[in-house]
């Protein structure tokens, strides 16, 4: 019998990861996700898709485009039409977590191996390290990176600080001097960005202040639109990549401008995304379970509605607000005992349009989370 990708999701309860030997083990699943090497095809040729339309100049954004963003990260439901776009985030959390955790991932069920394809996909940390060498590279060609800070509000008290910490490690063990900070240690001297006492080369932004709005950015701010060191990502990556309006460009009628191979790519991987307008909302509240309705200026899933939970009162707060509408797209379910069915996204890290690697994400309730027993992070295997 030929073993699928959707038959080990439902049958496999093996567990590859031993949580008690490894560290940072509450981020992670011990059960591995399963994907089929078709899903992963149609993901990289959606990327590369969607990349082409992106700086084909589909998006309009203000100011200079010279970076591309690191650990950008496209989230994908799995389908009977393939796999489909849920969003896209330019300062996606996990890639360094799952780095760590593959190199601790034990083997699955005796003969798997062999229905395995080739690991081309894993991370690997002298990649990582060379996406940022070469997103340095676009605003200083032939300058070495040297010293990166990586940037968050209290960086101690945040959820991912581990991630911060192996960055910094990962970065230090190839020769790149790195420090954690607040953007309120930031400074400039002389055209020079410091970080305390250290000049920086780049500024790793891990920040949710996108436009850099806040007070507490102004120096970052500054530093960013000087062009005093690469920061990654930065306004003008989240405008390209994770804007959410962007989504409704490939349904409008601007799309008939776009090359119309790449667009029905896109739309093929797509749900289509609308927005939420006086003109529409009629029709999308009475069609509401077929949607999922989404703040523009939203992220890690607050703000969002599944139609079918929708009440009178809440649709007055999505019609009077920036809010855009996509068809429902219900996630799939990873089997990991005989008594425990939990959803799944895959979330597949990029740089430039190039994979990076793969990582599941099982949870209960409406969106991710990392509060659900057997959840987290999960590795993923991918088959033939």
């Amino acid at each position: 019998m030929l073993l699928s990708a959707d038959y080990l999701n439902e049958h496999c309860h093996c567990s590859t990861l031993d949580k008690s030997k490894i560290e940072h083990a509450h981020y992670f699943s011990e059960h591995p996700h399963f994907l089929s090497l078709n899903d992963l095809h149609q993901m990289q040729t959606f990327i590369e898709a969607h990349e082409r339309l992106t700086f084909y100049g589909l998006t309009p954004v203000e100011g200079k485009r010279i970076e591309r963003g690191i650990f950008n990260s496209y989230d994908f439901h799995i389908s009977d039409n393939g796999p489909q776009l849920i969003e896209i985030n330019t300062n996606a959390a996990g890639a360094l977590l799952g780095l760590h955790a593959e190199k601790e991932m034990m083997q699955c069920c005796e003969g798997l191996p062999g229905y395995l394809s080739y690991p081309g996909f894993a991370f690997d940390s002298v990649k990582i390290v060379d996406m940022f060498r070469r997103e340095f590279a676009l605003r200083f060609p032939g300058r070495p990176l040297g010293r990166v800070a990586i940037v968050d509000e209290n960086p101690g008290e945040q959820f991912f600080y581990s991630e911060f910490v192996l960055v910094q490690q990962m970065l230090q063990s190839h020769g790149i001097d790195a420090v954690i900070v607040t953007p309120e240690a930031l400074s400039i001297r002389e055209n020079v960005a410091y970080a305390n006492e250290i000049p920086l080369d780049f500024i790793y932004n891990r920040l949710t202040d996108f436009a850099f709005e806040q007070p507490s950015s102004a120096t970052l701010k500054q530093i960013y639109e000087q062009g005093l060191a690469t920061v990654s990502p930065n306004p003008a990556v989240h405008a390209l990549y994770a804007n959410k309006a962007n989504l409704t460009l490939f349904w409008s009628d601007a799309a008939t401008n776009m090359p119309q191979t790449d667009l029905a790519t896109v739309r093929a991987h797509l749900p289509e995304t609308v927005f939420v307008t006086a003109a529409n909302a009629d029709l999308l509240w009475s069609q509401k379970k077929e949607w999922f309705f989404k703040p523009l200026d939203g992220y890690g899933g607050k703000g969002v509605y599944r139609g079918d939970k929708l009440t009178t009162k809440v649709w007055q707060h999505i019609i009077a607000g920036n809010y855009i509408a996509q068809r429902y797209v219900a996630p799939r379910t990873r089997q990991v005992s005989g008594e425990t069915s939990l959803k799944y996204d895959v979330r597949v890290y990029t740089y430039a349009g190039e994979i990076l690697g793969l990582m599941a994400r099982y949870y209960q309730g409406q969106t991710t989370n990392f509060r659900t027993e057997h959840g987290g992070l999960a590795g993923v295997l991918v088959m033939r």
